[in-house]
């Protein structure tokens, strides 16, 4: 899977087609972020998220401190929040707990 899309994938030569993804998936593995990057005022975790279609993604988890640290296998859905702090303020993906309520 790529975001943005390839016209052509890049390991068969043969012309791609966009899939629908539902978002839903489990946590394989999760980092937490002490010394975040540029545009990231606070620590924060991010991880590998198996999607229910197959893809694997990376992306930010959403975690509020009383939920505990994000677990192997744990259920999670992708939202689409704002991340990153002053002009740096991007729109992406962020997995959130089945159940939590929590933003980024």
């Amino acid at each position: 899977m790529r975001i943005p899309q390839r016209a052509v994938c890049c390991n068969h030569t043969v012309k791609t087609e966009p899939i629908s993804l539902s978002g839903a998936g489990k946590i394989y593995e999760a980092v937490h972020i002490f010394l975040p990057p540029k545009g990231f005022d606070e620590p924060f975790w991010a991880g590998f998220i198996d999607l229910e279609e197959g893809p694997r993604f990376f992306a930010q988890i959403a975690c509020a401190p009383d939920e505990g640290d994000p677990q192997h296998g744990e259920e999670v859905e992708m939202v689409i929040e704002s991340i990153g702090s002053g002009e740096g303020q991007v729109l992406a993906p962020v997995f959130r707990r089945v159940g939590s309520h929590v933003a980024v």
